[in-house]
């Protein structure tokens, strides 16, 4: 027996949680049980749906199902055509290798492009031949062996049959494509790359810090190097700075691996550097380039004439970091290494002999065996360019006497320890460029002017394409205190640089040199080793242009540019070089003979001098200036110095009332 027992509720309950159900009570239920059993049991409704109700929803859903999957199919089939299309289109027009090529920027370009475009076109034509060939061997196949006639639709198989394979393969084909969205438009397949693995992958794929870290992780692991740390300290606008802790490797071995590390990355060649802490030998820095710091440098401008001081620090360019290349070049011996096209003359010496011929108390000399040199600075430095072995042995010989020289007049003058130099006493800067192709005589002087002229004023730059001792003339590179290093050799990486640099991060060998004026690559970049400047990095230097070079250049010559000192040149023996070297021995009007004749009256110990005596006394002094000096000579210059004519000068030696000069009247001249 059922009983129904609706029941009302109060409209505020929450019957959330009432099972609706029917009481039922057992039949056999006696009285007496009925006061100590409760009457019946709840039994739970179990909803069924109707019968229609289910076929409905089961027709639904296989109604939906069906219309999913040919969206899906048809979506799958316009993206596979839809990319094959483009794919077509970049096959047959050679997109591909334009790409490779760098585009087309020459007749040459446009030649190699149509010669593959028309070789493709041949391709599909034999392509499309064969396709039909075999779709008429299929059709005759049906008419021979299948029992069907020529007319009936036995010649609609094969073709049918071929457009449902392509139709297939290029559903297929939008299928994976929708799965992978990473596959650009002119891509086959997707990039083997997965960030999830363990293998690297390019830096490119990084997006945030964390995969930088990771990316540089991978790599690093892949070559067998272990780390305890990867940080990325940040992106530098053309860099990322990493921060490694390494685990039972050196930085030597991360330096060994750098041009896998550059495939792993995908950045260009040479862009792996690192940093080694010398303070920790397991804390290196990695900087990943991916593109030129320096292209962003402002061009710099020329300096007015005398405005500057060879002791005060000036800009050269830049650091990778961006901080400032300054350099003080009063004591600086310079050596500067690249190959061909690395910016050696038109970087580097251009921008030194910008600052020194800008300098108030500094002069230039341009020395070259071979080639043209500086030949845009010609009027601001000391002397005409000097081309040719033969001159440059001559003037390198010249250097040395002066450096000699110098050590006598610095004592005399009190300069202390080291020259200082002035306007009327300059520093002198002697560029010897293509330094290899020196004479071995050019090359004795020049190592000799080079270890010896440190405290005379006398400072050398030399440049070259090669550092090996047999090409400079001696094992010398350590001597200069200032060592460049633009694209170079890696043999001569330890000769400049010294024992262990390459390990050490530099690595000018992976630099590229320009190949012309609008592909330069990385020349003008260097690395640099010298006072305060002793980390691997990358320094740019400024970029002058020769017309801006010429006009700074006359502006110069106008005001007027110092010259060699007289007193160096007296004491080199060196007086002639006073008017350039024409043969005339002094300059009408220098009063250094005034000083030289009071030198001998004071060695002599005497008070006067006759003419001729003076003379002879002079030519015994400094033979190289006086030996030709006649009396009359010699009473010329002495007036024309201020000396006034000669005077009697009363009983002197036996004679009564010569003629000559009084200390005196002398010295009141100084």
């Amino acid at each position: 027996m059922s009983i129904e027992t609706p029941r009302e509720f109060p409209a505020d309950w929450d019957l959330d949680k009432v099972i609706p159900g029917e009481l039922h009570v057992p039949d056999d239920l006696s009285a007496e049980d009925v006061d100590d059993i409760a009457p019946g049991i709840v039994v739970p409704y179990q909803p069924r749906p109707a019968v229609l109700s289910k076929t409905g929803s089961a027709t639904m859903v296989a109604a939906a199902a069906t219309g999913r999957a040919c969206g899906l199919t048809a979506r799958w089939f316009f993206t596979g055509a839809r990319a094959v299309g483009v794919l077509g289109w970049r096959y047959v027009r050679a997109h591909d290798l334009q790409e490779v090529i760098g585009g087309m920027q020459k007749k040459g370009d446009w030649n190699a492009v149509e010669v593959v475009r028309k070789k493709r076109w041949r391709f599909l034509g034999w392509a499309s031949g064969i396709t039909a060939g075999l779709n008429l061997a299929g059709w005759w196949s049906l008419v021979k062996f299948g029992g069907m006639t020529a007319l009936d639709w036995s010649w609609m198989i094969p073709p049918t049959l071929t457009g449902a394979v392509a139709a297939t393969l290029v559903t297929l084909y939008g299928r994976y494509r929708i799965n992978r969205p990473d596959i650009g438009p002119g891509q086959f397949i997707a990039e083997q790359d997965d960030p999830n693995s363990d293998e690297p992958f390019p830096l490119a794929m990084a997006t945030s810090p964390g995969m930088v870290e990771d990316c540089v992780s991978r790599a690093l692991a892949w070559e067998g190097i272990g780390t305890r740390a990867v940080r990325a300290l940040g992106f530098r606008g053309k860099f990322w700075e990493i921060d490694v802790v390494l685990k039972g490797s050196t930085p030597g071995k991360v330096n060994a691996v750098c041009e896998q590390l550059d495939a792993h990355f995908n950045i260009k060649a040479g862009g792996t550097l690192i940093d080694p802490d010398p303070a920790e030998a397991a804390h290196i820095v990695l900087r990943l380039v991916t593109g030129n710091p320096f292209d962003d440098m402002p061009k710099p401008t020329v300096h007015a004439p005398n405005s500057l001081d060879i002791r005060d620090p000036h800009n050269f360019g830049r650091c990778m970091d961006s901080s400032a290349l300054d350099l003080v070049l009063e004591g600086l011996r310079i050596l500067v290494i690249g190959v061909s096209g690395a910016a050696k003359s038109t970087g580097v010496l251009r921008d030194l002999a910008e600052v020194v011929t800008a300098c108030h108390n500094a002069i230039a000399l341009d020395l070259d065996p071979v080639k043209d040199g500086l030949r845009e600075f010609e009027g601001a430095m000391a002397v005409p360019p000097i081309r040719g072995n033969r001159a440059c042995e001559e003037w390198l010989d010249h250097l040395v006497k002066m450096a000699k020289g110098r050590n006598i007049v610095r004592n005399r003058l009190d300069m202390g320890d080291t020259w200082i130099p002035t306007r009327s006493h300059p520093a002198i800067f002697p560029f010897v460029d293509e330094f290899i192709y020196l004479s071995p005589k050019a090359k004795e002087s020049f190592i000799e002017l080079l270890r010896l002229a440190k405290q005379s004023g006398i400072y050398p730059i030399a440049a070259g394409q090669d550092a090996t001792s047999d090409a400079m003339g001696d094992a010398i590179a350590d001597s200069f205190t200032l060592r460049i290093m633009l694209a170079s050799r890696w043999d001569d990486i330890r000769i400049v640089f010294g024992q262990g640099a390459a390990a050490k991060g530099f690595r000018p060998d992976r630099l590229v040199p320009a190949q012309n004026k609008d592909i330069k690559n990385d020349a003008g970049q260097s690395y640099i080793k010298g006072p305060g400047l002793d980390r691997p990095l990358l320094y740019g230097w400024n970029e002058h242009s020769r017309d801006g070079i010429q006009r700074a250049v006359a502006d110069r010559i106008a005001a007027g540019r110092p010259w060699f000192d007289r007193d160096t040149l007296q004491a080199a023996g060196l007086l002639h070089l006073m008017d350039g070297g024409t043969g005339e021995k002094l300059i009408p009007g220098d009063r250094q003979i005034v000083v030289d004749a009071i030198e001998v009256m004071a060695a002599a110990g005497v008070d006067r001098m006759k003419t001729e005596a003076l003379a002879e006394a002079l030519a015994e002094l400094n033979p190289d200036t006086y030996s030709d000096l006649t009396a009359a000579e010699l009473r010329k210059f002495l007036k024309e110095a201020g000396a006034g004519s000669p005077v009697t000068l009363g009983y002197l030696n036996g004679e009564s009332n010569p003629r000559g000069f009084k200390l005196e009247a002398l010295t009141v001249l100084t």
